[in-house]
């Protein structure tokens, strides 16, 4: 399940809805109808576990230009293997490339992908996405 992030962004917060107190079905009308995708953006320190792991899809409104950002937290006890995993399958479960197209820099959903994680993660994100990229979709 999708939460509306409550980490503090760059720029201000769409003020179309009450997304505290207004009913489900109007924060998500309302993110399907008016969000523009920009990136997606992961907060953590370490593949290992840890606490505080906050993956997110970012945008803005089309209708007041503010900012949306819609994500969850992640497993803290996860292993990296099963960290990357649930990272690959919410991502590409959100991410509608019809509406949504690639974040900047990217020319496909495996650079979205990859971008996502520190310098020195990447061999090991690469090595998981040689091993499991392609079975990491079964299951959605």
């Amino acid at each position: 399940m999708m939460s509306s992030c409550e980490r503090k962004c760059s720029q201000s917060l769409c003020t179309c809805i009450d997304w505290r107190n207004d009913d489900l079905a109007v924060r998500v009308n309302h993110l399907l109808h008016h969000f523009e995708f920009q990136r997606f953006r992961m907060e953590y320190t370490t593949l290992e576990p840890e606490q505080d792991r906050r993956l997110c899809k970012t945008g803005w409104c089309r209708t007041c230009g503010g900012g949306l950002c819609i994500g969850r937290e992640l497993p803290s006890q996860a292993a990296p293997d099963e960290l990357l995993t649930e990272i690959y399958r919410w991502m590409f479960q959100t991410w509608d490339a019809s509406h949504d197209g690639l974040s900047s820099g990217a020319d496909c959903f495996t650079d979205m992908f990859v971008s996502l994680f520190h310098e020195a993660d990447l061999e090991q994100v690469k090595k998981w996405l040689a091993r499991h990229g392609s079975s990491a979709r079964e299951g959605l």
